[in-house]
């Protein structure tokens, strides 16, 4: 199916402060240029990070081993060192976008668009900290969709203080909207709608509920045991539905029971991978997802996955099979950058 609304989750900022502050006529540093390769690839392939080698399906590209999260655009990976921006193209070629403050990153499922949050233009405060702001970028052309305007900051504002107290979030991006700090931002034109709140007074953003993200719908759960149901309130985000509506995943825990449920009965059901433990990466179309199948000895202080591997799972059978080499865990080598990643993952995965 063509995913055309969709993304995974991330920190940004930058609409808190729309209407606190008045535009000027002040000039700042322009906007960068989002780098695209000369050809496209399978983006919506399994991807896996291993030893500073992306694999995506049947391609291959060097990243190097400084890593801390990466995205895939249409034309090739997007990623972050530190606080820097930074791009791989399809062919492997590796250049530095820019230092953009904040190691937040965000794609719609189909990866025609990347959102990322930059603190490195803008207006400042009289401390001379920027305004954050969020981006949206066409990953085909390079094309900038939408920054956030520029808005001088209240006087005396000290937003360095403010953002570490209360970070906006950005918790997605579709093809034609971004899903943003209590406000869901049109691309097409800029226009942006407030969040409600739902029956549990949880923030509830306009065409959230109705956007099919890369791992499926984000539902709220109820139910315990071996049942699980979409519940009528989205609180707390901690079910994903399939693309087709039929099977429901319970994302609450990181590394959950290689299990799902059935949508209309929310009966259990054992998801065929190569150990008892699964967490949920993404949906390549209606009939197929990826995870990663897990092994895990809870005896284990510093990591309790013991050993991970990619696996590709039909719909409905919930059979998988593994497509990426098994990866273990050795406590003695972890560092500050993680040896294995997936995508949208940061750290700790071994």
């Amino acid at each position: 199916m063509e995913f055309r609304l969709k993304a995974l989750g991330v920190v940004g900022s930058a609409l808190l402060l729309a209407g606190c502050g008045t535009s000027t006529g002040a000039t700042y540093a322009p906007p960068f240029e989002l780098p695209v390769g000369p050809s496209t690839w399978d983006a919506t392939a399994p991807s896996w990070l291993l030893h500073g080698t992306l694999h995506v399906g049947e391609s291959s590209v060097r990243l190097g081993r400084r890593v801390d999260q990466y995205v895939l655009g249409a034309t090739g990976a997007y990623w972050m060192r530190g606080s820097t921006l930074m791009f791989t193209s399809a062919e492997g070629a590796t250049e530095r976008v820019e230092d953009v403050g904040w190691g937040n990153l965000a794609v719609s499922a189909d990866r025609s668009v990347l959102a990322t949050v930059d603190q490195s233009r803008g207006p400042t405060d009289d401390y001379g900290t920027h305004v954050l702001q969020v981006a949206a970028f066409d990953t085909r052309t390079g094309e900038q969709l939408y920054r956030t305007p520029d808005e001088e900051p209240d006087d005396r504002a000290d937003l360095a203080q403010r953002y570490s107290e209360t970070m906006p979030l950005l918790h997605g991006a579709s093809d034609d909207a971004l899903f943003y700090d209590e406000v869901t931002i049109d691309l097409a034109d800029g226009s942006t709608t407030e969040a409600g709140n739902d029956a549990e007074g949880v923030t509830e953003y306009a065409g959230l509920a109705e956007t099919l993200f890369a791992d499926g719908y984000h539902v709220g759960l109820r139910g315990r045991g071996d049942h699980r149901r979409v519940a009528a309130t989205t609180a707390y985000g901690s079910g994903r539905l399939s693309p087709v509506r039929s099977t429901l995943f319970d994302v609450t825990y990181s590394r959950a029971d290689a299990v799902a449920y059935d949508a209309d009965t929310g009966e259990r059901r054992t998801i065929d991978a190569p150990w008892r433990h699964f967490s949920l990466m993404v949906f390549s179309d209606d009939d197929t997802f990826f995870g990663l199948a897990q092994r895990i000895r809870l005896r284990h202080v510093v990591d309790s996955v013991r050993a991970q591997q990619v696996v590709s799972c039909e719909m409905p059978t919930l059979q998988c099979t593994p497509v990426s080499p098994v990866v273990r865990t050795n406590d003695a080598t972890a560092g500050r950058w993680p040896t294995f990643l997936t995508e949208g993952g940061t750290g700790g995965q071994g």
